[in-house]
């Protein structure tokens, strides 16, 4: 079979449907799209010669501002735990926070475009491990969940103010917002 025949072909049982009408729908779903945007640019971070430590900080908040519309969405709390030695690789927690938000973002699919419901608690317990595998990995960096928190709500007043706007969005003030999460301000 040629390309060209599979691509015919394969279309007749491409779905059509769009089962996303649900805002608690809408909002987990850019809630997983964004927690993998921001992964990749963790792993843009880690491929690169000139590896950012601030930009760790930066990546981790914004993972966590994600994980927030599911905490609020699906009643999770930020699991608390002490890790006693740090992971000596941090790219194979880069690397779980994908696959587990893949697993998420499968889910989604399913209920999105098949109409299958989501299993709640699967999607919870999936949730919570890639919280708990970004914990670990803002351990190995020495980066406090909580001054992460405030440094990201900085950075977003910074940006927005105190409502989001599509146009400060696109136009923002990257050296303030450097700033900020340099803790220079």
């Amino acid at each position: 079979m040629t390309w060209i025949e599979y691509l015919e072909l394969s279309e007749k049982t491409l779905s059509s449907q769009f089962n996303c009408e649900d805002e608690k729908d809408q909002k987990v779903l850019h809630a997983v799209i964004g927690i993998l945007t921001e992964v990749e640019e963790l792993l843009d971070n880690h491929m690169t010669e000139n590896f950012d430590p601030v930009n760790v900080g930066e990546e981790v908040g914004d993972l966590l501002w994600y994980l927030s519309i599911l905490g609020r969405e699906y009643q999770l709390q930020y699991p608390q735990i002490i890790v006693k030695d740090k992971n000596p690789e941090p790219m194979s927690l880069v690397l779980k926070i994908t696959k587990y938000t893949c697993k998420l973002l499968d889910m989604l699919k399913k209920k999105i475009y098949y109409n299958k419901p989501i299993d709640e608690v699967s999607f919870k317990n999936t949730a919570t491990i890639i919280m708990l595998n970004i914990s670990d990995y803002m351990n190995c960096y020495d980066l406090n969940t909580e001054e992460i928190f405030d440094i990201n709500i900085q950075k977003l007043k910074a940006r927005y103010g105190d409502k989001f706007s599509s146009e400060r969005a696109i136009n923002r003030d990257l050296e303030t917002e450097r700033k900020i999460l340099s803790k220079e301000i």
